[in-house]
């Protein structure tokens, strides 16, 4: 999910192949856009253009918003399976399986850097970044791992069982979905603790804060479609 407005988020929808915009207010899908793969995760890259991973066919997808509909645009052919996907000042970090793997990309798609996962990850599937940090979940070796824009681990924290989607606060804290254990945990800037949020969920995948109503969203990745097929909504104090 990536936040648009504090009523607007725009969502993956991996099955139907689809990015779609919901409006929470009215709670309806206001519109949507095929695509021409399995969207994975999505970033804001302005405040009306979007950039959305599509591993399955290596490309990283450009979307634009106007008058409240999304407009495909160019893309970015990418060397690998690109799945976590997240920018920052115009660069994109993308990480990438088989081989596991960081780059951060400028909007031309010229790698700036890249960085081995050899004893770093396993299986990367969802990134953020801002300011001082890149952080990355990896659902097979647990931890969320931090790190410098030079590529350096300078933290991580191990208290997840299977960490999936990941959303930063403008306070630099890291909301984390914990699949396995149907928990969203919020991690401190550093990786040094953390502390369960919202519990007794329904295997949460992906999450979005807006700070400005102080209100948490996230999605289920069930085999029930009771779950997987609504976007809830909570308000944090």
């Amino acid at each position: 999910m990536a936040l648009l407005t504090h009523d607007l988020i725009i969502i993956t929808d991996g099955n139907n192949k689809a990015v779609k915009m919901v409006d929470t207010s009215s709670q309806s899908v206001s519109d949507q856009l095929q695509l021409d793969g399995e969207p994975c995760d999505i970033t804001t890259v302005t405040s009306t253009e979007l950039a959305v991973a599509l591993p399955h066919i290596q490309t990283i997808q450009f979307i634009s918003i106007s008058s409240n509909q999304l407009i495909k645009k160019h893309t970015l052919k990418v060397g690998g399976d690109c799945r976590g996907i997240s920018c920052y000042q115009g660069k994109l970090v993308v990480a990438f399986l088989s081989p596991a793997k960081l780059q951060i990309l400028d909007m031309n798609g010229t790698i700036l850097t890249t960085i081995d996962g050899k004893n770093i990850f396993k299986y990367p599937h969802y990134v953020t970044c801002n300011r001082s940090s890149i952080y990355v979940s990896d659902w097979d070796i647990k931890p969320v791992t931090r790190l410098n824009w030079q590529g350096e681990v300078i933290g991580s924290y191990s208290g997840m069982n299977y960490p999936l989607g990941m959303s930063l606060s403008d306070d630099g804290t890291v909301f984390v979905c914990d699949w396995k254990k149907n928990v969203i945990e919020e991690i401190s800037g550093d990786c040094s603790t953390g502390k369960v949020v919202l519990q007794d969920l329904k295997a949460p995948f992906a999450v979005c804060w807006c700070g400005e109503t102080k209100k948490l969203y996230y999605s289920c990745d069930t085999v029930d479609e009771k779950y997987s097929n609504f976007l809830q909504i909570y308000k944090l104090s």
